[in-house]
């Protein structure tokens, strides 16, 4: 690794300032108290001198009383000024965490839909969560300890000189050799600690996949295969971090071994003059106890360097996370859509979309269509042909490689994205539910709603019974994805959950699907009433579901083959006719 990748860029010391500047005063205060318990340390070793050359030596009771009481007096600014600037320092540090992880969730849900389709959960929850407390550790423990071994070593070293020149030379010259393996080693544990957080990473998406697939693992008997995985994954992940245990270990070594080696040289020469008398027994006393702070500040300083390094690792992966820009954006000037009460007329003007992995392949190619306000549009076909593509485009996930989509007239790309997708209420074929109760996943469209229209609103999606058969009716927690519900439980919630949302547009992705005969055919009544005067955009698989719509389209190969009612397709569309051959029959 070159020196110069141990370096912090313009841009991460930049963020790194801004990161502490709201928290410039309490830092400095934290800073200012450790040169006040520098300070006292520093004033020890001097009490310890006269005691040994003064108050001992003339036999000076009242002189020894009044020295410790010095001591004892300094020792409690000591611990004082350690208290209040680790207070200091921490909520600080705890307050830059907070404000991190703030920032950087909402960054991410200011991010598009293909962001997190092309990034693995694991990733993204580890700039999150290790990352980010990463640089919180730094704040509060490796930077600190730079200041108060700087502030310590300064005061220590001025000590040293004074009180013998020549002892102190031998400790100067110690510097160098554990100044030198700290940055050696230090930038191979940067280089170390990257890899260790990119496999931490991928092990986190490892656990979340197991966890939300784990029925699918358990009826295909896979438990050993990913018993494996976990295995190789750990095993690197011991591997690197052993890696960098021995180059920690190898740094401290050499330290302790440069240390009292020169520990060594100064009891020995230190001995010698007390024995001539050229040194007083105090003023050995006091060397050997500055001996002891130069070895605290010099660790203090040398331990920064490695954490320096996972620091300069952790922030440059927060700085790639916060520098990701969406792809789809609100316009700067958007122009707002007029109030309706129901319904919104569809317009695609020679739509044409492509996938940026498959260029090759319009998913959607050259697609003109024009849905009148309030009507009930089907859209069936193969899988592949672009049905779900549709659904992206309306809602703004993607945009359009040529064309447009407009809503009574206007672009969407002009309409800021939250008025957008208030236009809309979609039920997905798998609609997920959130951590939290019933109520909460269906006020989740329309948080403000009060119990009795979030009833009105399960009772519409024919979820009224079962619900008030749980424990706790609507106040009754679903676990974590409805794993509390069955499948066409959490689906009916999700239709609620549309229903309360009362938007102009219903958007539906075969939402019965998963719906018994008998639940179905009571929310197919249920969509028939709340769409009614609304523009309803249905993604068939089962044509029973869209038999009655108004305008069905067979979209094959992206691109609409047939359009008509379910009597007309039936004589003039041959894919609607094998489809409708093989479902209803």
């Amino acid at each position: 690794m070159s020196k110069k990748t141990a370096k912090a860029s313009p841009a991460t010391q930049a963020f790194l300032l801004q990161l502490i500047q709201p928290y410039r005063l309490p830092l400095l205060g934290g800073s200012l108290l450790m040169v006040v318990s520098a300070g006292a340390m520093l004033a020890l070793p001097q009490y310890l001198k006269h005691m040994f050359d003064t108050a001992l030596k003339t036999g000076d009771t009242t002189q020894l009383a009044t020295l410790a009481g010095y001591m004892f007096a300094t020792i409690l600014v000591l611990v004082l000024s350690i208290f209040l600037r680790t207070r200091l320092i921490a909520f600080s540090s705890n307050y830059m965490l907070a404000n991190l992880r703030n920032r950087l969730s909402a960054h991410l849900l200011g991010q598009d839909v293909t962001f997190f389709e092309t990034r693995s959960s694991g990733e993204i929850v580890s700039r999150l969560t290790a990352d980010a407390y990463t640089l919180r550790e730094f704040l509060v423990l490796a930077a600190p300890q730079l200041v108060r071994g700087v502030f310590l070593g300064v005061g220590t070293l001025v000590a040293l000189l004074y009180t013998s020149p020549s002892l102190a030379a031998i400790l100067l010259l110690a510097c160098a050799p554990i100044g030198f393996a700290g940055k050696f080693l230090g930038e191979k544990i940067r280089v170390i600690a990257k890899k260790q957080q990119d496999n931490i990473a991928a092990y986190a998406t490892q656990v979340e996949e197991t966890v939300a697939n784990i029925r699918t693992i358990n009826a295909f008997s896979q438990q050993p295969r990913l018993m494996q995985r976990f295995l190789a994954q750990t095993e690197e992940i011991t591997r690197i971090g052993n890696y960098r245990s021995i180059l920690a270990s190898a740094f401290v070594a050499t330290n302790v071994i440069i240390g009292f080696s020169a520990l060594i040289g100064v009891v020995w020469l230190g001995g010698l003059r007390v024995m001539a008398g050229t040194m007083t027994l105090g003023d050995m006393m006091a060397f050997l106890l500055y001996l002891g702070f130069a070895a605290d500040a010099a660790s203090n300083v040398t331990n920064f360097w490695p954490a320096w390094q996972g620091t300069l690792g952790a922030t440059e992966r927060v700085i790639a996370l916060l520098g990701q820009q969406p792809a789809i954006t609100s316009p700067q000037h958007p122009v707002a859509l007029k109030p309706v009460g129901k319904g919104r007329a569809i317009k695609l003007k020679n739509l044409t979309y492509t996938y940026p992995l498959r260029p090759e392949t319009p998913a959607l190619h050259t697609i003109n269509l024009t849905i009148p306000a309030g009507a009930n549009v089907a859209v069936v076909g193969p899988s592949g042909a672009g049905k779900s593509t549709l659904f992206r485009l309306l809602l703004r996930f993607d945009d359009p490689t040529t064309g447009s989509v407009q809503l009574d007239g206007t672009d969407i790309k002009t309409v800021a994205l939250d008025n957008l997708r208030n236009q809309f209420a979609l039920v997905s074929q798998e609609s997920p539910l959130f951590t939290g109760t019933v109520a909460d996943n269906v006020a989740f469209s329309n948080i403000s709603a009060p119990e009795s229209v979030i009833w009105a609103a399960l009772r519409a999606a024919n979820a009224e019974s079962f619900v008030k058969d749980l424990p706790n009716g609507i106040h009754t927690h679903v676990g974590e994805k409805g794993v509390q519900l069955s499948g066409g439980q959490k689906q009916r919630i999700a239709i609620a959950r549309a229903i309360l949302a009362d938007a102009p547009v219903l958007l539906l992705d075969e939402a019965t699907a998963h719906l018994d005969s008998e639940s179905e055919a009571a929310i197919q009544k249920s969509l028939a009433a709340l769409s009614k005067g609304r523009t309803t955009v249905t993604i068939a698989h089962r044509l029973s579901t869209v038999k009655s719509a108004d305008i069905i389209l067979v979209l094959n190969h992206g691109k609409i083959e047939a359009s008509g009612t379910h009597d007309q397709l039936l004589k003039s569309s041959k894919l609607y006719s094998a489809l409708a051959t093989v479902q209803l029959a």
